[in-house]
């Protein structure tokens, strides 16, 4: 008796060459080499790496690739910044540092006990390249549209000129103040070294809450409802 095995039996029909692809699931008119790769795990695995890459990309393009600067520019709770010069940070029960700068309508913008108007000010800094600042801000919108003039909104872009934040901010639609910080005199007055950074500052000047990082909705109205009393 032989010891080989039948010829039917010595492979299986879906490995062979000459094997249908419909046979395996495959799609009518398929190349069997096609077929076959995607049928092996090599195809399979590979199907999960294209298909991850897709998504990667998909994402990217979502906040806008126009938007794309520095190699700080990722997704992270908070995205360091150089700032020289930079002073030690403002902690709460001290008073904020006052400045005065001029925003994106060339208009003065002033922030000392006097320039408040009576109203506490949730002062924030951010880059238009920071992915996580930008991953933030819809809520910030949302959040200070929420709370009106109870409070005064400042948001200051570390280091960056009028022209960038005025095309930044026309592309998101931001409605509350806006402060170029070229030359970072006031991201050094408030130690900035990472971004997004939020200051709560009663109407008196002094400084309530600091929180350095992304703010998820339920925080940004936890310390906004502690700084108006509401």
């Amino acid at each position: 008796m032989s010891d080989e095995l039948p010829e039917e039996a010595s492979a299986d029909a879906g490995d062979r060459p000459d094997a249908d692809p419909s046979a395996r699931g495959g799609v009518p008119g398929e190349p069997a080499w096609r077929a076959g790769v995607r049928g092996s795990h090599f195809g399979q695995v590979a199907v999960v790496i294209v298909a991850a890459f897709a998504i990667a990309i998909a994402a990217w393009w979502a906040v806008g690739p126009e938007d794309a600067g520095p190699a700080q520019a990722e997704i992270a709770v908070v995205t360091e910044v150089d700032v020289a010069g930079a002073s030690t940070a403002p902690v709460a029960g001290q008073t904020a540092p006052a400045f005065t700068a001029a925003d994106l309508d060339s208009q003065e913008v002033a922030l000392d006990p006097q320039a408040t108007e009576g109203r506490p000010v949730w002062l924030m800094f951010v880059a238009t390249w920071c992915t996580g600042c930008r991953t933030e801000m819809p809520d910030v919108q949302a959040a200070a549209a929420a709370y009106g003039d109870d409070v005064e909104v400042i948001v200051v872009y570390v280091g960056e000129d009028a022209a960038a934040v005025s095309a930044y901010s026309e592309r998101v639609g931001n409605e509350f103040t806006q402060v170029p910080d070229r030359n970072q005199a006031i991201s050094a007055a408030y130690g900035i070294m990472g971004v997004p950074s939020h200051f709560f500052i009663g109407a008196d000047g002094v400084v309530q809450q600091v929180h350095v990082g992304l703010l998820t909705p339920a925080q940004m109205d936890e310390s906004l409802r502690a700084l108006t009393g509401a």
